[in-house]
């Protein structure tokens, strides 16, 4: 699937390049170089941005006994997530039901800090490019650490508004366009970490 994807994005990305006009909404892998190359990256700034996100995520606050179909339906799409999560970083995550803000633990934080700082200069604009996408840091770095494909990253992120839809309708070719964009913005951030992993040694800090 990567190697179809990565050919149909550089024919893309050629195609656009004849263009007189670069518009860079619609080349999201380049969009992500740029950003590593064209300014200094402030990791900590990318990391405290990120961990906002933490704050209000949308998979640790859960429709409450009010709307029961809901709630069984985060439960089983989320719980898993979560506890992969949970593992994987050895943190705790706060969920509630309250609409209330839930401060996430002092230690969950400090920890999921340390590991983000510790991502490549090139890797970690995906990481916070992912995060603002999706809407969330904990399918984020699943995402990105193994615990989730693109696929259901996307499933996870548009739970709750697909449920609108299919209760209530959609926009026409709205919600289409809406889901092309993040795909794309988020196969750009999965293709180019996934690259980036590949690379070792002197490899590696060419790209420093």
């Amino acid at each position: 699937w990567w190697s179809d994807g990565k050919q149909w994005y550089q024919r893309r990305v050629r195609g656009d390049s004849q263009r007189a006009n670069i518009i860079f909404a619609v080349m999201p892998l380049t969009t992500l170089c740029f950003k590593a190359t064209d300014k200094p990256i402030v990791g900590e700034e990318l990391v405290d941005h990120m961990l906002e996100f933490l704050t209000t995520d949308t998979v640790c606050y859960r429709a409450g006994p009010d709307d029961e179909k809901l709630q069984s339906l985060e439960n089983s799409r989320w719980n898993p997530l979560t506890d992969w999560f949970s593992s994987n970083y050895h943190v705790h995550l706060a969920v509630t039901t309250d609409i209330t803000l839930t401060p996430q633990p002092e230690q969950t934080l400090t920890s999921l800090r340390k590991h983000l700082l510790r991502q490549h200069p090139w890797t970690l604009p995906a990481y916070h490019h992912s995060t603002t996408s999706l809407k969330s840091l904990v399918i984020a770095m699943a995402m990105l650490d193994g615990g989730l494909s693109a696929e259901e990253a996307i499933a996870c992120s548009c739970l709750e508004s697909d449920y609108q839809i299919d209760r209530w309708g959609e926009v026409e070719w709205q919600h289409t366009l809406d889901k092309a964009r993040l795909s794309a913005d988020v196969a750009a951030a999965v293709l180019l970490v996934n690259e980036m992993r590949s690379l070792s040694g002197n490899q590696l800090q060419a790209w420093s």
